[in-house]
């Protein structure tokens, strides 16, 4: 039969071990459901006797004492180790800031958030590229500006983290609160279970060297040990994961609010460094156009806004960083000044000399003061008391504490200090881009100044083209011309200086201009070709107003020219009589390069056209002689109107500086169909034409009546024009 006590198992063993799980499993409950973890209970060790240990009737055999105590050694040892880590020693305790009075919590945290956010706000705006055209050396004022800017972030956030402490030790209570609480209860936890491990390492230890006997209570124990261990790795488990949620929330109270902030500029503990923004140099801004120039200032003048901003931000982190600092500094001075005082207090003890009286002096001041009475006896035993030098403890404390304080202290003053030294960077990087700012503003108003002078030129030029062709152009068709011609050229050179001033980067406008002019090419080609025309049809012999013309089978006087269509009043008749039909015939110029649309008009200048007489001849008549009289009566009509007709001819010669054959009637004597016939071809005004050919024909009319030539004709006579229309 086996004994109770076999393996150093016995009922009283099992039962504490049982105790020390359900107290586990109830500060775990305790955790897990109301989240604030029983961290006043301690976990036992393996060798305190639990409830059921005092409740076991059975009692332990003084033999087996030994190896039980054996048996828990190492769990023991191993809580003693932890617990001795977890006291701080006397050494860290007197190095842990003592607390300092006239400190307001609440208004000292609230000073420290608004200074770090303060700083923060002035390392977002210094990192923000605010400059896009400058010189070179802008850019090494942006690179001091997000430096410094940097520096006195790192120095607020340490001073911050150095007063969070300090004001700890003030509120005697730990960081973190609830997280706090979890983590004790986790380390509790931890604690056990390395307990049962290492129990149950001695316990193998056992086995492995136990009797037969004694083999089956070992491992039964071995199993409640391996259950134990279960649950506390569950338990462990289950805090795990509500510390890493407590971890990810990150907590509460003014480190956590520190940390915060601190993870919120990631950058500030990096290695890598802010690009450079590229700047377009005043260079060539300078030689830019009217635009370049005009967008360069804006962005000059956005610059010192943005700089005059950044200044004011620099401005109000230097007084938050002094609000934060003043109570700091006023409790130094009180530190110093109660050191020095202590310091003196040391001095003078140490220069004092100790007191010297021997042994026979005293017995004498003894009887002496015993017959004198009780009086005496007082006055005796209290002489002239030395200066006493300050307590030990009083002066740690004082170091103490200013080592807290001056952490705190010290960081703010160099953060003030880099501070200065960006204030001083944006006043100088200020000045720079003022005369920045003035450079382009003149280069800017010259080249407005140049171009409206350009213009103004241009301008009055057309003027005095206008008037020199009103006063000296006589001819309205070429004084139109010449009016047309200075409206292009005055609109052409416009727009070259405008264009020129304006924009200097041809490279993308001529692509752009490529694209556009593609698109109106294809898009408006009957329109471009008429605007093309046009300068033919107004060219030197081209078609004026008042001009009759022949196009399309249409004949018709012109009325007006357009720069993309032109119109005609249109002309219909029999013979030589063309009279207006009440139409008005309207052709784009873009006819004019159409081959099988041919355009007839007047010799430029002239206003006459050409007349036929054809005459046929009776058979045995005097030829000679009728054709004689008839060329009388011919002559007789152009008389009248002759002079107009030569000075036409005049006109046209001297227009264009060629001879050219002065008009006359002209006669031929020929056969037509075995007919004898007399040709006459004479010029005619055209505005006048129905009228001579009806003077002529009145006058062959009166010839054929006499009794002279009355036989001497064959068929009436015709009149006709030699061309048609």
């Amino acid at each position: 039969m086996v004994s109770n006590d076999a393996g150093g198992c016995n009922r009283s063993d099992c039962a504490g071990m049982w105790g020390r799980l359900r107290r586990v499993a109830g500060v775990a409950i305790l955790v897990l459901l109301s989240g604030v973890p029983a961290c006043d209970s301690q976990p036992t060790s393996a060798s305190r006797p639990g409830p059921a240990h005092t409740a076991s009737p059975q009692k332990e055999p003084t033999s087996k004492a030994p190896a039980r105590a054996a048996e828990t050694e190492p769990a023991r040892a191993e809580q003693e180790k932890n617990a001795k880590d977890k006291t701080p020693t006397a050494k860290a305790q007197a190095a842990m800031p003592k607390p300092v009075p006239h400190l307001n919590i609440d208004i000292r945290q609230a000073d420290i958030l608004a200074h770090l956010n303060a700083v923060i706000g002035l390392y977002r705006s210094s990192m923000t590229p605010i400059q896009k055209a400058g010189e070179p050396n802008d850019v090494v004022y942006f690179d001091q500006s997000v430096e410094l800017s940097s520096q006195a972030a790192l120095y607020a956030f340490e001073s911050a983290e150095a007063e969070a402490l300090l004001l700890q030790a003030n509120t005697g209570s730990e960081s973190g609160g609830e997280e706090q609480r979890l983590e004790n209860a986790k380390a509790n936890v931890e604690q056990q279970l390395a307990g049962l491990k290492a129990s149950a390492e001695a316990l193998d230890k056992k086995i492995d060297t136990a009797k037969a006997s004694d083999l089956p209570a070992l491992h039964a124990q071995r199993k409640n040990i391996e259950a134990a261990i279960a649950l506390s790795s569950s338990l462990d488990a289950a805090l795990e994961k509500i510390t890493g949620t407590s971890d990810v929330q990150g907590g509460n109270g003014l480190p956590a609010d520190i940390a915060r902030l601190q993870r919120s500029v990631p950058e500030l503990n990096g290695k890598t460094k802010l690009a450079r923004p590229q700047l377009t140099t005043l260079e060539s801004a300078r030689s830019s156009g009217v635009s370049s120039q005009g967008e360069v200032l804006f962005e000059l003048l956005g610059t010192r806004r943005e700089l005059q901003s950044l200044q004011e931000q620099n401005d109000s982190t230097v007084k938050k960083a002094m609000a934060v600092r003043g109570p700091i500094s006023a409790l130094l001075r009180t530190l110093v000044k109660e050191g020095q005082q202590l310091s003196a207090a040391a001095v003078a003890a140490a220069a004092a000399p100790p007191p010297v009286a021997s042994a026979t002096k005293k017995t004498r001041q003894a009887k002496g003061s015993a017959t004198k009475g009780p009086g005496a006896a007082t006055a005796a035993a209290t002489p002239a008391e030395a200066p006493s030098a300050p307590s030990t403890d009083t002066l740690t404390s004082i170091t103490t504490n200013f080592k807290a304080l001056s952490s705190a202290a010290v960081p703010l003053s160099q953060e003030m200090i880099v501070l200065e030294q960006s204030k001083a960077n944006l006043t100088a990087w200020q000045a720079a881009v003022e005369q920045e700012y003035k450079q382009i503003l003149h280069a800017l108003l010259a080249r407005v100044i140049v171009i409206a002078i350009a213009l103004g030129i241009i301008f009055i030029a057309g003027d005095v083209w206008r008037r020199a062709t009103n006063k000296y152009i006589r001819d309205s068709r070429r004084r139109r011309q010449l009016l047309v011609v200075r409206r292009v050229t005055i609109g052409f050179l416009s727009v070259i200086v405008v264009l020129f001033g304006f924009v200097t980067q041809f490279n993308s406008l001529a692509t752009f201009a490529g694209f556009i002019t593609a698109g109106i090419a294809v898009g408006l080609q009957t329109i471009l070709l008429s605007v093309a025309a046009y300068f033919f049809i107004v060219g030197r012999y081209g078609v004026k107003v008042g001009d009759r013309i022949t196009i399309s089978s249409v004949t018709g006087d012109v009325i007006d020219v357009g720069l993309v269509r032109f119109y005609m009043m249109e002309l219909a008749g029999t013979g030589v009589e063309l009279n207006p039909t009440g139409r008005v015939a309207v052709f784009s110029n873009a006819v004019l390069f159409q081959a099988g649309t041919p355009l007839y008009k007047q010799i430029p200048g002239t206003q006459f056209a050409w007349h036929e007489l054809i005459v046929k001849l009776a058979a045995g008549a005097d030829y000679e002689k009728v054709s004689t009289a008839i060329m009388k009566e011919v002559a007789a009509v152009y008389e009248t109107y002759r002079p107009s007709i030569e000075r036409q001819h005049r006109d046209v010669e001297s227009w264009m500086q060629t001879p050219i054959p002065t008009p006359a009637i002209d006669s031929r004597l020929q056969f037509n169909a075995g007919v004898l016939q007399l040709w006459a071809r004479f010029p005619v005004e055209i505005s006048r034409a129905a009228e001579k050919d009806e003077q002529l024909t009145k006058a062959l009319l009166k010839m054929m009546d006499s009794e002279e030539f009355k036989q001497a004709f064959a068929a009436p006579p015709t009149i006709q024009a030699s061309v048609k229309g």
